[in-house]
């Protein structure tokens, strides 16, 4: 069996998987690879993400004859391999949303069977990557279909690497301290669909991400001037927002890039800048930086979207918390990346924005 934690509100709720490590400490008497052919091959991503495999070597969970083989990657550290398509029984805690119910487990639960060095960058003890996209075999489809709530989930992910998050998979409430449920509290703005891969080559297959609507950006309140034509996707698939958290960090087209954070140090000017630390660009002295209860003080930064019915807007405000990485003893760094010029996404917002915040897709 292959341990999970999160949880799965009306029925449950879990700490999850998509890649496995099947190298070390891995031990299951209900493992199974997926053979090619079978149905569950057809619910995995298309090809090129997929191919037939042969194991040369003896057979053990990971390597197997006649199986079906997915591209497995790490966003972290930028690597990607081949990994066995596989089945086994997840375990998961369930949850009325305000307390811990029952253990329930998902049988049959498909995953890829991968490798120990996959796992480089990523925290102490973790065990896989988990799958939280539009397909199929993802952690939201798989427990939707099990367990027969509706497709949507909510994410709270923790500041600090000495606490936890939660996951919420079905509908709400979504108690947190204090007996506060953070569900009616969120603003939601449309999530956009689109017919084209985020594979540059292979735009026939549908893409597995979730794009957002913005519409523009602000530093400290004020507008930031962009070329607005690259927050919108064209047809073939160039342009828009996604939101990321296999990406640790906002990576920002190069001219967005640069406009959003000349405002940001042309606000923080009085703040002694210090030698870039990759792979950041813009650092700062942290003596010189007052702490709060947001975070370092440093310039707000808006990311504005439509409301759900388009007759508002609202701000996802980023304050220092979600916006500076500290890289060392006294220097900390606007945790932005430039993406380079031509990205098939202009902006993708990544996990360092999402901490302390709890956000939710339908």
């Amino acid at each position: 069996m292959t341990e999970s934690r999160a949880s799965v509100r009306g029925k449950k709720q879990l700490r999850f998987v998509k890649e496995v490590d099947c190298n070390q400490g891995f031990s299951s008497s209900t493992y199974s690879p997926v053979h090619c052919g079978s149905a569950e091959c057809s619910q995995a991503p298309r090809p090129p993400f997929k191919s037939c495999s042969t194991c040369l070597s003896r057979a053990q969970p990971g390597c197997n004859n006649n199986t079906y083989s997915l591209t497995a990657d790490n966003t972290v550290i930028c690597f990607i391999t081949n990994a066995e398509l596989a089945r086994d029984v997840v375990s998961a805690r369930s949850t009325d949303g305000s307390r811990a119910g029952q253990a329930v487990s998902v049988l049959g639960f498909v995953f890829s069977c991968s490798y120990s060095f996959l796992l480089e960058g990523l925290a102490n003890g973790v065990k896989g990557m988990a799958r939280l996209g539009r397909t199929r075999t993802s952690l939201p489809s798989q427990f939707s279909a099990s367990f027969s709530f509706a497709w949507k989930f909510a994410i709270c992910l923790s500041p600090s690497s000495s606490s936890s998050g939660v996951a919420f998979f079905g509908d709400g409430p979504y108690m947190m301290l204090l007996g506060i449920d953070v569900s009616e509290s969120l603003s939601y703005t449309s999530l956009i669909t689109t017919p084209v891969s985020n594979v540059p080559g292979h735009v026939a297959n549908p893409s597995l991400d979730y794009y957002i609507e913005l519409k523009s950006i602000k530093v400290n309140r004020n507008p930031v001037p962009l070329n607005s034509s690259l927050l919108v996707i064209d047809k073939e698939g160039y342009g828009g927002t996604k939101i990321s958290t296999g990406d640790p960090y906002t990576v920002l087209e190069t001219s967005i890039y640069r406009a959003v954070v000349g405002a940001f140090t042309k606000e923080l000017s009085q703040v002694p800048r210090v030698a870039p630390i990759k792979p950041f660009e813009s650092c700062f002295d942290s003596r010189n930086i007052f702490s709060t209860r947001a975070g370092p003080a440093v310039p707000t930064i808006d990311l504005v979207f439509p409301s759900m019915d388009r007759k508002r807007i609202w701000y996802w405000r980023i304050f220092g918390a979600n916006s500076m990485v500290q890289v060392k003893e006294g220097v900390l760094c606007l945790g932005l990346v430039d993406g380079g010029l031509n990205p098939l996404t202009p902006v993708v917002i990544g996990g360092i924005n999402w901490r302390t915040i709890c956000c939710s897709l339908i």
